[in-house]
């Protein structure tokens, strides 16, 4: 069952390799490689980190020498805010709370779903990754104040059961604008969820939190979308068109509210034709 048509192929090896950190905003960075990294919100207090990559080593290997590379090495780590309970998520997280004392953040749901998921189970016995403790539960609805940065937190649940979407104000130049971070992708199927019940109302659900994010992204102007997987927002392609940005020129992550909505429903429209996929309740049915 093929239920990842609108996903780009399996990355190669070499987009696994970190690739130096990425300047996106005045206020935003990317750490990490063209798969799964950090992304960087520096504050007027601290650090704030969205994802910890899929490695157990990302802050010693990757995370630290960027910060350090781009200035804010010394900085405190206030706050590592995770999108759901996927390894190649939290990953690193764990490594980076014993190493900066910040909180690590999570939906209650996911929290739960993060140390019982059974591919989590097996994949962090295989790689050495611990599933970190969360020290700070957040929920869709909350506004986290960072210093002079406000982050909402939106529901994103149907990727998995408890995953969370983030939206936040940025500066181009001074000048702002907001993005829109879904943090889901695919729609996981009975292989996951073991019956086609569970695996429609994920499905829906997320077809719902396509909906709600399309809602808020019109209602706070939003006109940048990211997800937490570079490679599945042409993050990288996107920053390469920015080194040849002139004074004056727009940046190239900027695109405006309707763009914003063709990513959003794409994913719509992936769910949608995963809840038929799933059933067969299309299908005459034969008796046996």
């Amino acid at each position: 069952m093929n239920i990842y048509k609108s996903i780009p192929t399996p990355p190669n090896p070499d987009d696994m390799k970190p690739q130096g950190p990425v300047k996106l905003f005045d206020d935003l960075y990317f750490i990490g490689n063209k798969v799964v990294g950090s992304w960087v919100i520096p504050t007027s207090e601290g650090i704030v980190l969205i994802e910890a990559s899929a490695e157990a080593d990302h802050w010693e290997k990757v995370l630290k020498p960027g910060l350090d590379e781009i200035g804010l090495g010394s900085e405190k780590i206030l706050a590592l805010l995770l999108t759901h309970g996927h390894m190649d998520h939290y990953g690193g997280s764990d490594h980076i709370m014993r190493a900066t004392g910040c909180d690590v953040c999570l939906s209650a749901v996911d929290a739960v779903y993060m140390n019982t998921r059974k591919k989590n189970i097996r994949t962090n016995k295989e790689s050495g990754v611990s599933a970190p403790m969360i020290t700070r539960i957040i929920a869709p609805g909350d506004e986290l104040v960072f210093g002079d940065h406000v982050i909402s937190v939106l529901d994103g649940a149907g990727h998995s059961p408890g995953c969370l979407n983030y939206s936040m104000e940025v500066h181009d130049n001074g000048e702002p604008h907001r993005f829109i971070m879904m943090g889901g992708y695919g729609v996981f199927g009975t292989f996951e969820w073991e019956d086609v019940q569970t695996s429609v109302m994920y499905a829906l659900k997320f077809a719902s939190t396509c909906v709600n994010a399309w809602e808020y992204a019109k209602a706070h102007n939003c006109d940048i979308f990211f997800n937490p997987h570079p490679h599945l927002c042409n993050m990288y392609q996107t920053a390469e068109e920015n080194k040849n940005r002139k004074p004056g020129d727009p940046n190239a992550f900027v695109i405006g509210r309707d763009g914003v909505r063709q990513w959003i429903m794409e994913r719509f429209d992936a769910c949608m034709a995963s809840v038929v996929e799933f059933s067969d309740i299309r299908k005459p049915f034969v008796e046996e």
